[in-house]
């Protein structure tokens, strides 16, 4: 119509060569859906059976003796997205759902209906479920079976903000995430994610761990006791296996620091290593133990989220409901943790996902009056080990239709159903409309007749569930403690987890704390941490238990009997006083109220020692003595590896002082102090104004590069990388020529070559006499020969964009050792966006066919590496850093394809992805010995168009370097 709006129904055109045509008079819309590959097919179980072979095959036949003993488990990190079609999705998806998804394929992207009796959220749904499933069978559930047949544990961390639970986040990267990961015997994340909605797949699933792998990118400064107190959250929240990140087994020489910090034997605490550890490990096997206390659990908005997240976007209602779940779950990121509207109020709460509740039984007073039900006579939803007396819908527009049904029978049950901002309004499944109506029509009534209760804000959550209410029979938690807490049932005792900070005497802070991923700047996280904001002591009223209560140590102490007494407000409720005085968590175990009482055994090492506190004052005159405590025996902070000090006998240990980079202080007519300097570090040359002046001085090591080289991230440093371009000039417009002046010192005579790299063009001049460049691009090379002594070096480069000037210069005697692989791209690439796939390739030419043939292909898009006209290679399209944007490199061995004669290589880039690409080839002999090599540089051709089914783009030009 005239506003742009589409009126009619969709007509599928036919296409005439390369064109169509409008099937009637009026105005019409066309729309084009394709597909192109973007990476690994994670729905199609042929690929995924040969990426396992290809790589948990290579460790069982190589260690399948040592599975299930020396090695115990498994962590898969960050796995990519799933595809969002594949070959056979569309065959699949008829066979599974019963309609053809091509001829509504519209929905994908809106609201609006075409050629379907479907409403598009159904269309959605449907299409996501189909890409979960899909995935569950080829790869989540033949991962899961190989680790189970090995007896080992499979632990993952996710993609954010999948893994922090985000319900739309998990449909658009992995469609269904409870569905995919319910799989996994130790489901779990890094610390940006969430901790409860895997403790809670755990809990539902019979999983026998929770993984936390933390505290990477937090600073090589982290103490043992600050690292316990960020653990804390996670542990209460379920988490039961502590993944350090990391263990470095070299830091080369202190050169590679990425994501620090390495807690291990590196680090001056290691000698106390082992009560952290020990701590970790008595609190991770006790919260192992048993079943999981709690009456409340969260639907996870997953069909909701499905219903509303397109391909190009996501619908209100879908936003609406994850944004209500996070307000109750809270967001458990170390650096930007903010307690949910449950752990405010100190209730704790699962998530639990729909094929859960659908297979959950509902009960009145579980188990007869055990622990697990309370004995107090309320309706619970029984699922696995858990217990659920109330359900909490999170702005839950659309629901599946077991899982409405399910919610019906627990509501005429008696059951307790909250809906938080917003009532289901449409329910999908298989059935026809008048079906899903029905049902949808059935749970609504539960909310119209006073029986299930529509909260409209989190902020008024509180009061339906901790004070009386008239649709609600809402019990009192098995544990309330005025303190974060965490209860457990085993056996016939009732185990509390008390952590003495809400959430941890922590504060930390990022640059933009409301991003995600990399944009948030978790790379430069700062952090306070302050015991004195830990509790002393605590409250605890625990439900259904008897007494004395015991109190155990974490670190190790003896336990302690504590007295209880019947609280006066609650029949069958004890509370304890529990003191925190041995640190900043504890744990509280009580027997049920007709079991015999426990009794801690009395310590055997008699009493403790008697403590005194003496008040030195800071002016006071000190002794000191230096105790080096970072050990250098494996040239883990300088190179070479250094021993004991020539005067003094090394440590039991083998611990050796290592000062890795030292500060002087040079005098000046002033006084002793002047401007800090660095060893090897200096001025080396100088850049010069238009008008000859010294505009700026420009200094480096001819070991380290540039000091603090702006091209690191300041809190990583190098990361064992010294940049090749030392010389750094600074910013630089288009046009400008950057004068440098610099002064060889030479103590012989040189006969070899002059090299400078640079983005730029050069012009050289060495003691006056101008030097003949080759300049290929990037590197340019010239023949000097120079006498011993000094020569002025004047270097004028001239860059055709606005850049960062760097550029760097060396004296060589074997050109071609130096030569490096240019960046190419097909000429215009960059500019013009309808060129189609550009292709740059060189040809080889061999005397033999070589045993061995490595290529490798850097390039931040897609492309496809052919030799001799054979696809050889792929990549690019799915990395999970995609938003870091920097060059991935991968390596092809390419012999099969090769022949003696001339061989064709090349690279096919992929239209709109950044088109320039790195090559470098090495060919090798039976010996291992190198016959043949190559490398992108100017030499190679490219075309524009190309690529199988396309075609040619009007011949062969030269690449842009």
């Amino acid at each position: 119509d005239g506003d742009g709006r589409c009126t009619g129904p969709t007509v599928p055109l036919a296409v005439d060569g390369r064109a169509v045509r409008a099937p009637g008079p009026g105005r019409w819309r066309l729309t084009l859906h394709h597909h192109v590959p973007l990476g690994f097919d994670y729905l199609g179980k042929e690929a995924c059976a040969a990426l396992l072979d290809r790589v948990h095959g290579a460790f069982e036949r190589r260690l399948g003796d040592r599975l299930g003993t020396v090695i115990v488990g498994s962590f898969q990190d960050e796995l990519p997205t799933l595809p969002t079609w594949s070959t056979g999705f569309a065959d699949a998806f008829l066979r599974l759902r019963g309609y053809d998804l091509t001829e509504c394929l519209d929905a994908l992207y809106e609201d609006v209906r075409h050629g379907s009796d479907l409403e598009p959220h159904r269309i959605r749904y449907d299409y996501q479920r189909t890409r979960a499933e899909l995935a569950e069978d080829a790869f989540f559930r033949p991962l899961a079976a190989w680790h189970e047949r090995h007896g080992l544990l499979a632990g993952c961390d996710q993609q954010d903000p999948a893994r922090a639970g985000h319900p739309v986040g998990g449909v658009e990267l992995y469609a269904d995430y409870a569905r995919t990961h319910r799989w996994f015997s130790a489901p779990g994340s890094d610390h940006h994610g969430d901790a409860r909605v895997h403790s809670s797949l755990a809990h539902l699933y019979g999983r026998p761990r929770t993984w936390i792998e933390a505290f990477h990118s937090t600073g090589w400064g982290g103490t043992l006791e600050e690292t316990f107190d960020w653990l804390l959250p996670w542990l209460r929240a379920g988490a039961t296996l502590y993944n350090p990140h990391a263990v470095y087994y070299t830091t080369k020489g202190g050169w590679w620091e990425w994501a620090p910090p390495g807690t291990d034997w590196r680090q001056p605490y290691w000698r106390h290593h082992r009560v952290f550890a020990d701590a970790v490990t008595r609190l991770c096997a006790i919260l192992s133990l048993g079943r999981h206390l709690c009456d409340t659990a969260i639907l996870l908005p997953t069909t909701t989220a499905q219903s509303g997240t397109a391909l190009d976007g996501v619908s209100e209602a879908a936003a609406r409901a994850q944004a209500a779940y996070l307000e109750l779950v809270g967001d458990m990121t170390w650096f930007h943790t903010r307690p949910g509207v449950f752990d405010r109020l100190g209730l704790d709460v699962d998530v639990i996902d729909d094929d859960s509740l659908v297979r959950a039984r509902v009960r009145e007073d579980h188990s007869d009056g055990d622990r697990a039900g309370q004995g107090d006579g309320v309706v619970r939803l029984c699922v696995a080990e858990e217990s659920y007396a109330t359900i909490v819908l999170p702005a839950c527009t659309v629901l599946e239709q077991d899982t409405a049904r399910r919610l019906v029978e627990f509501v005429s049950a008696g059951g307790n159903l909250i809906a938080l901002g917003a009532l289901p309004e449409q329910v999908v499944g298989p059935d026809d409309t008048a079906t899903l109506d029905k049902v949808r029509d059935e749970l609504r009534a539960c909310f119209a007749e006073g029986r299930a209760v529509l909260v409209p804000s989190a902020a008024e959550l509180g009061a339906s569930l901790t004070e009386p209410h008239p649709s609600l029979t809402v019990p009192r938690p098995a544990v309330r403690a005025s303190v974060p807490a965490l209860a457990r049932q085993v056996d016939d005792a009732t185990v509390v987890f008390l952590t003495t900070a809400s959430p941890r005497a922590t504060r930390a802070a990022v640059a933009a704390p409301d991003e995600r991923g990399a944009a948030l700047g978790w790379l430069d996280a700062r952090y306070d941490f302050d015991p004195d904001r830990y509790a002393r002591s605590a409250r605890v009223r625990v439900r259904a238990a008897g007494g004395p209560a015991v109190l155990l140590d974490p670190f190790g102490g003896p336990p302690r009997t504590l007295p209880v007494r019947p609280a006066e407000d609650d029949p069958g409720a004890v509370d304890i006083e529990v003191p925190f005085d041995t640190g900043p968590a504890a744990l509280l175990v009580l027997p049920a109220p007709a079991s015999r009482p426990l009794v801690a055994e009395p310590p055997t090492t008699g009493p403790g020692p008697s403590r005194t506190a003496v008040e030195i004052p800071v002016d006071a005159e000190w002794e000191m003595t230096l105790v080096p405590t970072l050990d250098n025996t494996w040239g883990d902070f300088a190179r070479p590896v250094t021993g004991p000090p020539a005067d003094s006998p090394a440590e039991p240990s083998g611990v050796t002082a290592v000062t890795e980079c030292r500060t002087f202080r040079q005098g000046s007519a002033d006084g002793p102090d002047g401007p800090a300097v660095h060893a090897t570090f200096g001025p080396r040359a100088v850049v010069l104004g238009a008008d000859g002046d010294i505009r700026s001085t420009l200094a480096w090591s001819d070991s380290r590069g540039i000091h603090k080289d702006p091209i690191h991230r300041e809190v990583l440093g190098p990361k064992g990388h010294v940049p090749e371009e030392f010389v750094h000039v600074g910013p630089t417009a288009a046009g400008t020529v950057a004068r440098v002046r610099s002064e060889l010192l030479l103590d012989k005579d040189f006969d070899g070559y002059l090299a400078i790299g640079a983005a730029a063009a050069k012009a050289v001049r060495l003691g006056g006499a101008r030097v003949e460049l080759d300049d290929r691009g990037h590197l340019a090379m010239g023949p000097v020969r120079l006498a011993a002594g000094r020569h002025l070096l004047e270097l004028d480069l001239t860059s055709h964009q606005d850049i960062d000037l760097r550029a760097h210069m060396a004296l060589v005697r074997d050109p071609e050792r130096c030569r490096r692989p240019e960046w190419i791209l097909a000429d215009g690439s960059r500019t013009d966006s309808g060129g189609g796939r550009a292709t740059v390739g060189t040809t080889l030419t061999l005397t033999a066919v070589p045993s061995r043939a490595v290529v490798q292909v850097a390039a931040r898009g897609r492309c496809v590496l052919r030799v001799n006209g054979h696809v050889m290679g792929r990549q690019g399209g799915f990395d999970p850093y995609a938003e870091h944007a920097v060059p991935r490199v991968r390596r092809h061995e390419v012999a099969a394809a090769l022949r003696a004669g001339n061989n064709e290589i090349t690279v096919e880039t992929a239209d709109g992805d950044d088109p320039a690409v790195l090559v470098d080839a090495v060919l090798y002999d039976d010996g291992d010995r190198v016959i043949a090599a190559t490398h992108s540089d100017a030499g190679w051709w490219a075309e524009r168009g190309g690529g199988p089914g396309s075609e040619r783009g009007g011949g062969r030009t030269p690449v842009a370097v």
